[in-house]
Protein backbone atom coordinates (compact mmCIF):
# COMPACT_ATOMS: atom_id res chain seq x y z
CA UNK A 1 0.00 0.00 0.00
CA UNK A 2 1.45 3.09 -0.63
CA UNK A 3 0.80 6.59 0.73
CA UNK A 4 1.36 10.23 -0.36
CA UNK A 5 2.35 11.31 2.97
CA UNK A 6 6.43 12.67 2.57
CA UNK A 7 6.50 12.20 6.17
CA UNK A 8 6.04 8.17 6.19
CA UNK A 9 9.09 6.22 5.78
CA UNK A 10 7.93 2.45 6.09
CA UNK A 11 5.78 0.88 8.07
CA UNK A 12 5.24 -3.04 8.34
CA UNK A 13 3.19 -5.31 10.77
CA UNK A 14 3.22 -8.84 10.86
CA UNK A 15 4.90 -8.89 7.28
CA UNK A 16 5.38 -12.77 6.15
CA UNK A 17 6.42 -14.62 2.64
CA UNK A 18 6.58 -18.43 2.32
CA UNK A 19 7.79 -20.43 -0.78
CA UNK A 20 6.32 -23.98 0.01
CA UNK A 21 7.04 -25.00 3.70
CA UNK A 22 9.70 -22.66 4.02
CA UNK A 23 9.01 -19.34 5.70
CA UNK A 24 11.42 -16.53 4.51
CA UNK A 25 9.56 -13.71 6.31
CA UNK A 26 8.08 -14.28 9.38
CA UNK A 27 5.55 -11.79 10.79
CA UNK A 28 8.18 -8.79 10.12
CA UNK A 29 7.25 -5.48 12.08
CA UNK A 30 9.08 -2.25 11.14
CA UNK A 31 8.74 1.59 11.45
CA UNK A 32 11.47 3.55 9.53
CA UNK A 33 10.92 7.38 10.22
CA UNK A 34 11.00 9.63 6.85
CA UNK A 35 14.70 10.92 6.28
CA UNK A 36 16.17 7.44 8.00
CA UNK A 37 19.03 5.51 6.46
CA UNK A 38 18.81 1.90 7.21
CA UNK A 39 21.44 -0.62 6.30
CA UNK A 40 19.95 -4.30 6.56
CA UNK A 41 22.46 -7.15 6.94
CA UNK A 42 21.72 -11.07 7.25
CA UNK A 43 23.44 -14.14 5.84
CA UNK A 44 22.58 -15.38 2.45
CA UNK A 45 18.79 -16.66 2.33
CA UNK A 46 18.04 -15.18 5.52
CA UNK A 47 15.12 -12.94 3.19
CA UNK A 48 16.92 -9.41 2.79
CA UNK A 49 15.71 -9.16 -0.72
CA UNK A 50 12.48 -10.96 -0.24
CA UNK A 51 11.91 -7.82 2.32
CA UNK A 52 13.00 -5.33 -0.26
CA UNK A 53 10.97 -6.46 -2.74
CA UNK A 54 8.14 -6.62 -0.87
CA UNK A 55 8.41 -3.21 -0.14
CA UNK A 56 9.07 -2.22 -3.93
CA UNK A 57 5.88 -3.83 -4.59
CA UNK A 58 7.56 -6.43 -6.74
CA UNK A 59 5.93 -9.39 -4.91
CA UNK A 60 2.28 -9.48 -4.70
CA UNK A 61 2.44 -12.57 -2.62
CA UNK A 62 3.45 -11.38 0.95
CA UNK A 63 1.02 -12.47 4.22
CA UNK A 64 -0.49 -11.50 7.05
CA UNK A 65 -3.21 -9.39 8.65
CA UNK A 66 -0.98 -6.53 9.23
CA UNK A 67 0.12 -3.63 7.46
CA UNK A 68 2.56 -2.38 4.65
CA UNK A 69 3.02 1.12 4.19
CA UNK A 70 5.60 3.13 1.85
CA UNK A 71 5.73 6.48 0.31
CA UNK A 72 3.91 6.53 -3.12
CA UNK A 73 7.27 7.66 -5.10
CA UNK A 74 10.01 4.81 -4.28
CA UNK A 75 12.57 4.03 -6.71
CA UNK A 76 14.85 1.04 -6.47
CA UNK A 77 18.70 0.07 -7.62
CA UNK A 78 19.97 -3.26 -7.57
CA UNK A 79 23.47 -4.67 -7.99
CA UNK A 80 23.36 -4.82 -11.32
CA UNK A 81 23.03 -1.43 -12.96
CA UNK A 82 19.88 -2.97 -14.87
CA UNK A 83 21.00 0.05 -18.20
CA UNK A 84 19.34 -1.18 -21.30
CA UNK A 85 22.22 -1.42 -23.97
CA UNK A 86 20.32 0.30 -26.92
CA UNK A 87 20.19 3.26 -25.22
CA UNK A 88 22.27 6.24 -24.39
CA UNK A 89 22.50 7.16 -20.93
CA UNK A 90 20.49 10.46 -20.80
CA UNK A 91 17.85 8.21 -22.24
CA UNK A 92 18.39 5.38 -19.48
CA UNK A 93 18.13 7.75 -16.64
CA UNK A 94 15.09 9.27 -18.20
CA UNK A 95 13.51 5.96 -18.95
CA UNK A 96 9.77 5.44 -18.09
CA UNK A 97 10.15 9.34 -16.97
CA UNK A 98 7.95 12.13 -18.24
CA UNK A 99 9.63 14.65 -21.17
CA UNK A 100 9.56 17.01 -18.16
CA UNK A 101 12.24 15.68 -16.11
CA UNK A 102 14.94 16.07 -18.97
CA UNK A 103 16.96 18.29 -17.50
CA UNK A 104 16.79 17.09 -14.03
CA UNK A 105 18.36 13.71 -15.49
CA UNK A 106 20.86 15.89 -16.80
CA UNK A 107 21.81 17.25 -13.47
CA UNK A 108 21.39 13.97 -11.52
CA UNK A 109 24.41 13.03 -13.83
CA UNK A 110 26.42 15.86 -13.41
CA UNK A 111 25.63 14.99 -9.69
CA UNK A 112 27.18 11.07 -10.05
CA UNK A 113 30.37 13.04 -11.80
CA UNK A 114 29.08 11.78 -15.67
CA UNK A 115 28.56 15.36 -17.07
CA UNK A 116 29.20 15.17 -20.68
CA UNK A 117 28.42 11.61 -20.71
CA UNK A 118 24.90 11.90 -21.81
CA UNK A 119 25.04 9.98 -25.30
CA UNK A 120 27.18 7.72 -24.26
CA UNK A 121 26.37 4.14 -24.59
CA UNK A 122 26.37 1.71 -21.90
CA UNK A 123 29.15 -0.20 -23.19
CA UNK A 124 31.23 2.26 -23.01
CA UNK A 125 31.42 3.14 -19.47
CA UNK A 126 33.03 0.74 -16.93
CA UNK A 127 30.89 -0.86 -14.18
CA UNK A 128 31.43 1.84 -11.42
CA UNK A 129 29.98 4.68 -14.17
CA UNK A 130 27.00 2.38 -14.83
CA UNK A 131 26.19 2.08 -11.23
CA UNK A 132 26.54 6.28 -10.82
CA UNK A 133 23.84 5.97 -14.30
CA UNK A 134 21.78 3.63 -11.89
CA UNK A 135 22.09 5.92 -8.97
CA UNK A 136 21.31 9.19 -11.16
CA UNK A 137 18.25 7.11 -12.75
CA UNK A 138 16.96 6.33 -9.11
CA UNK A 139 16.91 10.00 -8.14
CA UNK A 140 15.89 11.60 -10.77
CA UNK A 141 12.28 11.93 -10.16
CA UNK A 142 13.27 12.81 -6.12
CA UNK A 143 11.62 9.74 -4.44
CA UNK A 144 10.80 9.79 -0.74
CA UNK A 145 12.06 5.66 -0.26
CA UNK A 146 15.08 4.94 -1.80
CA UNK A 147 15.69 0.51 -1.94
CA UNK A 148 19.12 -0.91 -2.58
CA UNK A 149 19.76 -4.19 -3.14
CA UNK A 150 23.29 -4.60 -2.46
CA UNK A 151 24.17 -1.55 -5.36
CA UNK A 152 27.95 -1.93 -4.33
CA UNK A 153 28.89 -5.86 -4.59
CA UNK A 154 29.78 -6.14 -7.88
CA UNK A 155 32.52 -3.01 -7.32
CA UNK A 156 36.02 -3.40 -6.56
CA UNK A 157 37.14 -2.12 -3.15
CA UNK A 158 38.40 0.86 -4.40
CA UNK A 159 35.59 1.87 -6.43
CA UNK A 160 33.30 0.65 -3.49
CA UNK A 161 34.67 3.32 -1.24
CA UNK A 162 34.18 6.49 -4.05
CA UNK A 163 30.61 4.76 -4.14
CA UNK A 164 30.35 5.42 -0.66
CA UNK A 165 31.23 9.00 -0.24
CA UNK A 166 28.94 9.92 -3.51
CA UNK A 167 25.59 7.35 -2.02
CA UNK A 168 26.56 9.70 1.13
CA UNK A 169 26.36 13.26 -0.75
CA UNK A 170 23.62 12.48 -2.98
CA UNK A 171 21.21 11.15 0.26
CA UNK A 172 22.45 14.34 1.80
CA UNK A 173 21.06 16.60 -1.02
CA UNK A 174 18.15 14.53 -1.93
CA UNK A 175 16.94 13.44 1.50
CA UNK A 176 15.48 10.22 1.04
CA UNK A 177 14.51 7.46 3.28
CA UNK A 178 16.95 4.66 2.85
CA UNK A 179 16.48 0.74 3.19
CA UNK A 180 20.20 -0.06 1.92
CA UNK A 181 20.58 -4.30 2.06
CA UNK A 182 24.04 -5.56 2.13
CA UNK A 183 26.36 -8.39 3.52
CA UNK A 184 29.25 -6.01 4.22
CA UNK A 185 29.18 -5.08 7.70
CA UNK A 186 31.79 -2.18 7.09
CA UNK A 187 29.44 -0.76 4.39
CA UNK A 188 26.25 -0.80 6.36
CA UNK A 189 28.55 0.94 9.24
CA UNK A 190 29.78 3.19 7.15
CA UNK A 191 27.01 4.58 5.66
CA UNK A 192 24.12 3.83 8.00
CA UNK A 193 22.16 5.92 10.97
CA UNK A 194 20.91 2.31 11.90
CA UNK A 195 21.30 -1.06 11.50
CA UNK A 196 19.21 -4.02 10.62
CA UNK A 197 19.89 -7.96 11.35
CA UNK A 198 17.70 -10.22 9.62
CA UNK A 199 17.98 -13.46 10.25
CA UNK A 200 15.60 -16.99 9.72
CA UNK A 201 13.06 -14.47 8.69
CA UNK A 202 13.07 -12.56 12.00
CA UNK A 203 14.76 -8.99 12.89
CA UNK A 204 17.02 -9.91 15.53
CA UNK A 205 19.27 -6.62 15.62
CA UNK A 206 17.96 -3.66 15.56
CA UNK A 207 21.14 -0.94 16.54
CA UNK A 208 21.25 2.98 15.55
CA UNK A 209 24.72 4.04 14.85
CA UNK A 210 25.76 6.96 16.85
CA UNK A 211 29.06 7.95 15.35
CA UNK A 212 30.03 11.31 13.13
CA UNK A 213 28.80 11.10 9.17
CA UNK A 214 32.21 10.53 8.53
CA UNK A 215 33.45 7.50 9.92
CA UNK A 216 36.79 6.30 10.60
CA UNK A 217 37.05 2.24 10.60
CA UNK A 218 39.56 2.01 13.18
CA UNK A 219 37.52 4.23 15.78
CA UNK A 220 37.11 1.81 18.82
CA UNK A 221 33.64 2.84 18.85
CA UNK A 222 33.16 1.70 15.19
CA UNK A 223 35.39 -1.55 15.99
CA UNK A 224 32.58 -2.42 18.52
CA UNK A 225 29.62 -1.35 16.30
CA UNK A 226 31.20 -4.15 14.25
CA UNK A 227 32.11 -6.62 15.95
CA UNK A 228 28.14 -6.49 17.70
CA UNK A 229 27.27 -6.95 14.17
CA UNK A 230 29.89 -9.89 13.47
CA UNK A 231 28.65 -11.54 16.14
CA UNK A 232 24.72 -10.92 15.77
CA UNK A 233 25.68 -12.56 12.10
CA UNK A 234 27.25 -15.59 13.47
CA UNK A 235 30.68 -14.79 12.09
CA UNK A 236 32.46 -14.07 15.77
CA UNK A 237 31.60 -14.17 19.15
CA UNK A 238 28.96 -12.29 20.13
CA UNK A 239 30.97 -8.61 21.53
CA UNK A 240 30.72 -8.36 25.55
Amino acid sequence: MASNHRELGVQTRDLSRSFGARTILDSITLDIPAGQFVALLGRSGSGKSTLLRALAGLDHDVEGSGTLRVPEKTSVVFQDSRLLPWQRVLANVLFGQPRSLHAAGQARLAEVGLAGRERAWPAELSGGEQQRVALARSLVDEPDLLLADEPFGALDALTRIKMHELLRDLIARHTPTVLLVTHDVDEAITLAQRVLVLDAGRLTVDLPIDLPARRDPGDPEFQHIRRTLLGALGVVPAAA
